[in-house]
């Protein structure tokens, strides 16, 4: 629900290919998963055509909520995004969407209104802070990804 904004009984298969076949390097795909390969979050961004702005997506599995999944998808999505050459990391954020917001102002995000859409929230960070901003330190990040 919260990752395309609404109930979807499927994906339409304009939107299915779309998510499935992905141009690397300017669009990534990340699965998170545990040892017995149980995918318990998965992120992914596309790099605009100007290569300044890289939209992004995230989801963590309802029972993995909390533990460091999404910061440790995002963080590594800012890494790529910078190695890259983006200036910013943009989603879309339902407002309801408390969680995801926490996370974004954790990580250095600002916040701002979505033109025409009373329902999201735009979260936007500049990249030249992801450095000094990363919600987890090397050690902590470490010691999540071996816990999972």
């Amino acid at each position: 629900y919260k990752r395309f904004f609404g109930p979807l009984r499927e994906l339409p298969p304009a939107e299915l290919d779309r998510v499935t076949h992905l141009d690397p390097p300017d669009q990534l795909g990340l699965i998170a998963q545990t040892r017995a390969d149980d995918v318990i979050g998965e992120a992914r961004y596309a790099l605009s055509p100007d290569r300044l702005d890289c939209e992004f997506a995230l989801s963590v599995a309802e029972g993995w909520h909390g533990k460091g999944i999404g910061g440790l998808l995002l963080a590594d999505l800012e890494s790529r995004a910078s190695s890259l050459g983006a200036r910013r990391l943009v989603g879309d954020v339902l407002r309801t969407n408390e969680a995801m917001q926490a996370l974004a102002r954790k990580a250095g995000f600002r916040m701002a209104d979505v033109p025409r859409d009373a329902r999201l929230v735009r979260i936007v960070k500049d990249l030249a802070l992801a450095a000094t901003t990363l919600p987890y330190d090397a050690p902590t990040a470490s010691a999540l990804a071996n816990a999972a």
